[in-house]
């Protein structure tokens, strides 16, 4: 009873959740039947939407493609540009540097160019310059401003040079000797300026005078002041005096004479010309003595001394290099001399002694070489000691300040003279001893091949001699003693009467 119950529970249980699964596939079969036509219709919404859209994106496309080609020109354009801007940017710098260049130039010019002109023609160039000169020192003004300034100043100082040429005359004013600013006119000759006043009473050289720009008028003698005023008024003459006082004829005079550049290399030159004296003097006297070694050659007696030699007759060898004037026979001659004890040393010796005859002197040559720069660095030291000590002394004396600085340089020049003139004969000279040393070395050389030569076949002889010596003994051993016997019978038999 139980068992059925328990199996009809089960079939009830089973039957209703067959019934709640079949209910859950159709609702789902429901639901995706909903969701495909919701899908289907959102797609079709989708395409009606994607049409205008497509063809909106196309037209956006072909604008984008007609601006592209509208822009690539102006790439390039801009590309082109950049690069002339670039280019333009170097040029610009370029400019700026040379600009700069020639206003540093300009500057140096306008600096030092109140040096370079007499006092007297400030008068007449001294507003140009100051202009430059503040155009210059004015680090506000425009790089334009300040060139246009400097350039006035050159086309001023260019007029000026073709002024100059063959003397030059203007308006001006000077003081006299009592004070008294005159009005009159300038006359420049060269280094010189003249000036005579309106009135031709005060004429005289126009001087610069400390601490102001006003020339000074100082008048000569009445002859020359009248000079001066004829040439200041007229143009023409002569000049009335020697700006220089002679010296411009004494200086031309002392710049070539070497006489007076020796006495302005101090005393330190009194040395350098001894050692002068020493150096060539021994140059040339071995370069006399060696050329006269080389022309007093015989090769001829060498060869008869070693033919003598290879000949066994060594007095005959001794003989020749005894008469012979040609140095390396006489060595082979004294090597010979004691051909009983050790040749090679015989030879070296006699080729040293002779080498050292050669030799005689370079020391000199090398001492003075060596020294003569030395003496020269000494005078530059007390050329330039000479010089500071004028500075110290007398700031005013510049020609005792040049003269420590000349004598510096002179005894500095003559030091390398010496020692460089003095190396050419040295090495030409070890040069040839070197040649007579290889001459040597060769012949002493084939003296002690020849002589090793002669003991050989000396030794050679008396082996021969002793083996020819000991080949009779072996004979006279040989004899049987029957004949040696007989033989002496024969000879003790009395003689016949």
């Amino acid at each position: 009873m139980k068992t059925l119950l328990l199996t009809l529970i089960l079939a009830t249980s089973t039957a209703g959740a067959a019934d709640l699964f079949n209910a859950a596939a159709a609702s789902a079969q429901k639901d995706y039947d909903r969701s495909q036509s919701d899908l289907s219709r959102v797609r079709a919404e989708i395409d009606k939407e994607k049409e205008p859209l497509n063809r909106e994106l196309a037209a956006l496309e072909e604008k984008q493609r007609k601006l592209q080609d509208e822009y690539a020109p102006l790439t390039r354009e801009v590309d082109q540009a950049e690069l002339n801007l670039s280019n333009l940017n170097v040029q610009v710098k370029l400019s700026k540097d040379e600009n700069t260049y020639l206003t540093n130039i300009m500057d140096e010019f306008t600096k030092g160019y109140e040096a370079k002109i007499h006092v007297s023609e400030m008068q007449r160039l001294g507003a140009v310059l100051g202009k430059a000169k503040l155009a210059g020192e004015n680090d506000k003004a425009s790089l334009k401003d300040r060139f246009l300034a400097q350039v006035d100043l050159i086309k001023a100082a260019i007029e000026r040079l073709a002024d100059v040429i063959g003397g030059s005359r203007f308006d001006g004013q000077a003081v006299d000797g009592q004070g008294f600013v005159l009005d009159g006119k300038f006359a420049l000759l060269g280094p010189m300026a003249f000036f005579a006043d309106k009135a031709g009473q005060v004429a005289g050289i126009a001087m610069p005078q400390v601490g102001s720009q006003m020339p000074i008028v100082r008048s000569i003698t009445p002859e020359i002041n009248s000079a001066i005023g004829t040439l200041v008024a007229t143009g023409t003459g002569s000049m009335p005096l020697d700006a220089t006082l002679g010296g411009a004829i004494r200086d031309f005079v002392v710049k070539h004479s070497l006489l007076d550049t020796y006495k302005h290399g101090g005393p330190i030159m009194h040395p350098l010309l001894l050692v002068s004296i020493l150096v060539f003097g021994t140059a040339i006297e071995r370069i006399f003595f060696i050329l006269g070694e080389k022309k007093r050659r015989r090769p001829k007696d060498v060869m008869d001394v070693l033919d003598a030699v290879e000949a066994g007759n060594f007095d005959k060898a001794i003989f020749i290099g005894t008469k012979t004037k040609d140095y390396v026979a006489r060595v082979l001659c004294n090597a010979l001399g004691q051909v009983e004890t050790n040749v090679s040393d015989a030879l070296g010796l006699a080729a040293a002694l002779e080498i050292k005859r050669f030799k005689r002197g370079f020391f000199i040559l090398d001492t003075g070489m060596t020294i003569a720069p030395l003496l020269g660095l000494l005078g530059t030291v007390t050329g330039m000691m000479a010089s500071f000590a004028a500075i110290g002394a007398d700031m005013g004396a510049p020609s005792a300040i040049t003269g420590g600085i000349a004598e510096a340089l002179i005894a500095t020049a003559f030091g390398l003279v010496i020692a460089m003139t003095g190396l050419v004969p040295f090495n030409y000279l070890n040069n040839m001893v070197e040649d007579a040393e290889h001459e040597l070395e060769v012949a002493a050389s084939r003296l002690e091949l020849i002589i090793e030569k002669n003991k050989h076949e000396e030794t050679l002889r008396h082996r021969h001699r002793q083996a020819l010596a000991d080949e009779e003994l072996n004979k006279i051993a040989r004899v049987p003693q029957e004949q040696v016997r007989g033989g002496l019978k024969s000879i003790s038999a009395p003689l016949p009467e």
